[in-house]
């Protein structure tokens, strides 16, 4: 895949995995639009990469819808649709897992997923191409103790994935999966584990994505595993 001049929409930019990745794209020279529902800090990291913006809550299916007609009015097409909002809760028990919590983060990390999935796909038909990503985990891949709501989200995510994989494969469209393990991003903010610092570095994985989307025949489930302790 070639980047140059591609219009790519990603959620979830101002900050992380979502913003490393916009400024990488950006580097291939592609036309980038960054969303997130938290103003100031979009605002400052859209002036900092010199990206265009939308402000976006993907809990709502018209803010995700209004994301995807203010791109195609300005840009006449999305290439590229990255899902990357997302969001994780302290680990505990699943008997313990505050259930306000439980719904917020499947809000964000499953149904801003679908929406952006359902916005994506109606352009995408209309173009007759594009590709979406589902920025997932490797959480979405194995179950893991005390991380049930955010692993049970990814999982959905994958079998999102692989259902619309399915229903266009007969269309010049593509949809990929990302499974990183554990990065150094603020997602951990409630409760950072322990070994932490032995996380991957947020550039190191978006260099490792950047680098399969290019090939000539990309994974389309990229797993990216921590490595292993030494």
């Amino acid at each position: 895949m070639t980047f140059q001049d591609k219009v790519i929409v990603i959620t979830g930019a101002n900050q992380g995995f979502g913003k490393a990745l916009a400024k990488a794209l950006k580097q291939e020279n592609a036309q980038v639009i960054i969303s997130s529902h938290d103003k100031e800090n979009l605002e400052r990291t859209a002036q900092e990469l010199s990206i265009d913006h939308f402000l976006t809550d993907v809990t709502s299916f018209d803010n995700v819808k209004k994301l995807g007609e203010y791109v195609v009015e300005k840009y006449s097409k999305i290439d590229f649709w990255i899902n990357n909002a997302g969001i994780q809760i302290a680990p505990s028990f699943v008997e313990e897992v505050d259930i306000k919590k439980l719904h917020n983060l499947f809000e964000i990390n499953f149904f801003g997923y679908f929406y952006g999935c359902q916005i994506a796909l109606s352009q995408m038909k209309k173009q007759k191409s594009g590709v979406v990503i589902n920025i997932n985990s490797t959480a979405g891949l194995d179950g893991k103790p005390e991380i049930s709501a955010y692993s049970s989200s990814k999982f959905a995510i994958k079998g999102l994935t692989e259902s619309i994989r399915k229903e266009v494969k007969d269309l010049d469209i593509k949809i990929l999966g990302v499974f990183p393990g554990g990065m150094q991003t603020d997602i951990y903010k409630e409760k950072y584990p322990d070994d932490f610092k032995n996380y991957m570095e947020v550039e190191t994985v978006v260099g490792k994505v950047i680098t399969n989307l290019k090939s000539e025949n990309p994974e389309i489930d990229f797993v990216i595993k921590r490595p292993s302790k030494q």
